[in-house]
């Protein structure tokens, strides 16, 4: 048998350590003496589902990146007419955005979600259009026309520098240049002209693959643009029609379409600039008439034509050295009280969950404390002034030996409001401090025992939109929010703090989808959520990396998880018990605790990570 160094032209390296794992070290083969096994860094690669489109459709267009894609077009099946419908994806599910003015389907796409290009397509039977529109992230524009008008085409590029080659009915070869104002025909026509086939990589360096040509039924042929003319590559594995891909001339994959002999196609190969080679990953869902987005290490595979009818499923591809873990929720350590609307704060590891609702006329004033897998009693609130005792809808922030819980309500002989706080010292709580009156339940809480905000909140009759800024002794009255909310979520500190969601009756939808950041003297406006998130929990200490979870979307409770990253909100995992009537929240983006609500369900959120492994090779 051959050895390493015959083959390799070295030795396997001899080393008490693993080496650095980077792509440097992909591939590489090595013996670590300590563990005393031979190891290599191979590349993973994968398919994983993700949302599907909103409208389910095949013959479809797109462009962008695998967190942030524009889809366009296409049809969702007979006798269904040309779609206008545009979506955007942002790494987890698809939001609905305005149309495209022309319906259309076997149409071609370039660009960005907030710079894209639709051109091309099929108006009606046969009818084949020219039609070109800009995208500006909000709304579609049109613009000049191809000098072809065509369909079954490919292309790629920006918008201001995109590349239109093959399509029409029969075949074509024709090759159109646009400059962000009109079509320019190239000299140079594809070798092989042809329909249903995929392209990627930029107006002067594309790459066209697969196909369908009037003696071939489906192809297995590549070409590439150097900006003026098309060259022959190395040709597919698997000859295939209605295929899509993703990347750039030099590192592109292709994947699905179908043939005449196998069907609907899972297969997905490689492309270096030289040749094909076959990914041990395979879609999930084998299918034609799809689209693509992406580069070859993150790409993207949405709709098409799985039986029929036309599916909107979405897959996620991953080729790299990083193994990457989903986010999820598991379960925690039973609490001991069943009461809900309880106030939670701290860290997964180290909580503290104060007050609840037991039921009419009756509340709790106890404190639980969590240490990442039990919880035990704490210091019980202070009295409130009132004769029937306890607390719900307060809210908490800070850690679990220095936490601060404020507001709050209570129903008995008499429904009181509370307007005052109390510092946690991890065994009892102190006196308390008032802000001026009225009393609220349901306010956002953020920042720390020392230097915290207070906004929002309910009480009949009472505006939502206040705001009160702790400094460890007293309160102070802060700018008043944009928009009055209760029951939101919250995160920050008191110079960069964040609030979300909530409800609002006075609004329409009563529960906002709004985000508002707080530099410690003046509210903006942030993020728009995927949807509005009502009596949830959020965490983290910081407003540009947070969680939102088990929140109310205003129709039904929902176990959704929302992350934000300071500008835009992207749908994470879902817990496995959807709860409901929560406060505040403990943890951070990466590791949350979601307790205190109905039914008693405690649960541990861990998020996503992408560990670099080195594999062990198992010798004889």
């Amino acid at each position: 048998m051959a050895e390493y160094e015959s083959i390799h032209g070295t030795r396997v390296r001899y080393l008490t350590s693993d080496p650095t794992l980077d792509s440097s070290t992909e591939g590489q083969v090595w013996y670590n003496s300590t563990s005393g096994t031979n190891k290599t860094l191979s590349q993973i690669k994968s398919w994983s589902s993700s949302g599907s489109l909103n409208t389910a459709r095949k013959e479809l267009a797109g462009a962008g990146t695998q967190t942030a894609t524009l889809a366009f077009g296409g049809n969702s099946g007979p006798p269904s007419p040309a779609s206008t419908v545009t979506e955007e994806y942002n790494g987890f599910s698809w939001s609905e955005q305005n149309d495209l003015n022309t319906g259309r389907r076997f149409l071609a796409g370039a660009g960005t979600t907030s710079a894209g290009l639709a051109f091309g397509g099929r108006l009606g039977p046969g009818s084949s259009t020219g039609e070109t529109e800009e995208y500006n992230g909000t709304s579609w524009a049109e613009q000049n026309d191809l000098n072809t008008p065509r369909q079954m085409l490919s292309g790629c590029g920006i918008q201001t520098s995109a590349l239109a080659f093959g399509g029409t009915t029969t075949a074509s070869g024709a090759t159109e240049e646009y400059d962000g104002t009109s079509w320019t025909t190239s000299p140079g026509s594809m070798n092989t002209a042809r329909r249903y086939l995929a392209g990627v990589g930029i107006q002067t360096a594309a790459l066209a693959f697969g196909g369908r040509s009037p003696s071939e039924p489906q192809m297995n042929n590549s070409e590439e643009y150097d900006g003026s003319s098309w060259t022959a590559g190395n040709t597919l594995n698997t000859a295939r029609r209605y295929l899509a891909g993703a990347g750039i001339q030099t590192a592109a994959s292709g994947f699905g379409g179908s043939t005449d002999a196998a069907g609907y196609q899972t297969a997905t190969e490689e492309y270096d600039g030289v040749s094909w080679t076959n990914s041990s990953a395979s879609l999930s869902t084998g299918r034609n008439l799809l689209s693509g987005s992406g580069t070859l290490y993150a790409g993207l595979a949405f709709g098409g034509n799985s039986g029929p009818p036309a599916t909107g499923v979405t897959e996620e591809y991953n080729s790299n050295i990083n193994a990457i873990t989903q986010s999820a929720w598991s379960s925690g350590g039973s609490a001991s009280s069943s009461a809900r609307n309880r106030a939670l704060g701290g860290t997964q590891t180290a909580a503290f969950m104060s007050g609840g609702y037991n039921g009419a006329n009756s509340q709790t004033r106890a404190t639980e404390e969590y240490n990442g897998s039990s919880w035990t009693s704490g210091g019980d609130l202070s009295p409130q002034g009132n004769p029937d005792g306890g607390t719900y809808s307060g809210a908490a922030c800070g850690t679990q030996t220095a936490g601060l819980f404020s507001g709050g309500s209570s129903q008995g002989s008499t429904d009181y409001y509370f307007n005052v706080s109390y510092e946690y010292d991890g065994s009892s709580w102190g006196s308390p401090a008032t802000w001026t009156a009225p009393g609220l339940n349901g306010i956002q809480l953020f920042g720390t025992q020392t230097a915290a905000v207070n906004a929002g909140g309910s009480r009949p009759g009472q505006p939502l939109d206040r705001n009160y800024e702790y400094d460890g002794s007293s309160w102070t009255t802060g700018t008043t929010l944009p928009e009055g909310k209760r029951s939101g979520g919250q995160s920050g500190i008191l110079t960069a703090g964040v609030i979300f969601g909530g409800s609002n009756p006075g609004l329409s939808p009563s529960s906002p989808s709004s985000t508002f950041h707080y530099d410690g003297t003046n509210w903006t406006a942030g993020g728009t959520m995927n949807f509005g998130s009502n009596g949830g929990q959020s965490a983290t200490a910081s407003s540009t990396d947070t969680i939102s979870y088990q929140g109310s979307d205003g129709s039904s409770d929902t176990g959704r998880s929302q992350l934000y990253n300071g500008t835009a909100w992207a749908i994470d995992a879902t817990a496995a018990t959807v709860t409901s009537s929560l406060r505040s929240g403990a943890g951070t983006s990466g590791a949350a605790l979601s307790a205190g609500g109905s039914p008693n369900a405690v649960q541990e959120y861990e998020g996503g990570t992408e560990v670099v492994t080195a594999s062990t090779l198992t010798t004889s």
